[in-house]
């Protein structure tokens, strides 16, 4: 077991111990010029799945499935393959990093975007039974919607679930350099988007 506390990383020790050939090379990198960037956590009892916003590799990026056991106030990583505590789900998102995540169902809802930081599409993915599966199948993932693109604007950060009931569940998207249009020019609000998945 690798246990984390408040002055160290438990992930980061297990990906510098392992000797992992896809996400050690790209640790001395920074997070925004393709270097490992940590931007989505979905959980499910003791399982958590992280998002890689970077680093993408020749297209694919990566989500980090890891079991997880508490100790006290502290988190311990248990093996979950052959005694690295991690387990890599490669998917081809046409070139994005993972921005979010969210659990519907036996589904993973993924917020998908660019690695860097520059403009480009933002889009929403379904992993179909990806809380249950062991391994990542190409077939699994769909593209439920391209997000509306502003230039130098509104780069989609977050997503959350607002009604998983029935056949088409709505999602809220909020967003990192929002547009003028989204500011409250009294009260510091700013507005979200709200998108119904087919």
């Amino acid at each position: 077991c690798i246990q984390t506390t408040a002055d160290s990383s438990a992930l980061l020790d297990a990906i510098k111990t392992s000797g992992d050939p896809h996400l050690l090379p790209f640790l001395p990198l920074p997070g925004k010029d393709n270097g490992l960037d940590i931007e989505g956590l979905a959980v499910r009892g003791m399982r958590a799945f992280v998002g890689l916003r970077g680093p993408v590799l020749r297209g694919w990026s990566c989500i980090l499935e890891l079991r997880l056991a508490a100790e006290g106030r502290l988190l311990k990583l248990l093996p979950v393959d052959g005694g690295v505590p991690y387990r890599k789900h490669f998917q081809n998102l046409d070139n994005l990093g993972v921005r979010d995540l969210v659990i519907l169902g036996d589904d993973l809802l993924i917020l998908a975007g660019p690695a860097q930081s520059h403009d480009g599409p933002h889009e929403i993915w379904r992993w179909k039974g990806g809380v249950k599966k062991r391994l990542a199948a190409t077939a699994a993932f769909q593209r439920l919607l391209v997000l509306p693109q502003r230039e130098r604007a509104d780069r989609a950060e977050g997503l959350t679930l607002l009604d998983e009931s029935g056949a088409s569940p709505s999602v809220l998207v909020v967003y990192d350099t929002p547009a003028k249009s989204r500011l409250g020019k009294k009260d510091g609000s700013v507005t979200a988007d709200v998108f119904r998945l087919p």
